[in-house]
């Protein structure tokens, strides 16, 4: 039969392993929870810190205008139901991250992208497809 003192460990025992328990759940929840709040502050950071850049429409002008920037020629423009088909020639290879960002910058979206050298020298004649 169990003794005062067998029983008294026992309770102390079982104490110590709910204790145990319940103090690693409260770390678990408090962990996600702050997991959760600095999610919620990024986000809150982000849409305070937007800047909404305006939308510029896509345009002979301003396609011959970027070009000349990064040192290339433009050579057709057409419209097409899915966009500006866009052919540049000598367009230098360090420069396209430069095209591409400009682009984008203005909110023009590029739906296809081709680059060939076939000189060798990192003249790209460029073919892409933008809205």
């Amino acid at each position: 039969m169990l003794t005062k003192r067998s029983l008294n460990a026992v309770f102390f025992l079982l104490f110590c392993v709910l204790f145990y328990v319940f103090l690693n759940r409260y770390h678990q929840l408090r962990d996600a929870y702050y997991k959760e709040y600095l999610k919620h502050k990024e986000v809150m950071f982000l849409m305070k810190n937007y800047k909404q850049h305006k939308r510029q429409e896509p345009s002979e002008d301003l396609l011959k205008n970027l070009l000349s920037q990064v040192g290339g020629e433009l050579f057709s423009v057409r419209q097409t139901d899915t966009g500006y088909e866009v052919k540049a020639k000598k367009v230098a290879g360090v420069k396209i991250p430069k095209l591409v960002y400009s682009l984008e910058e203005r909110g023009i979206k590029i739906d296809k992208f081709k680059a060939v050298d076939n000189t060798g020298q990192g003249m790209f004649d460029v073919e892409m497809v933008i809205r």
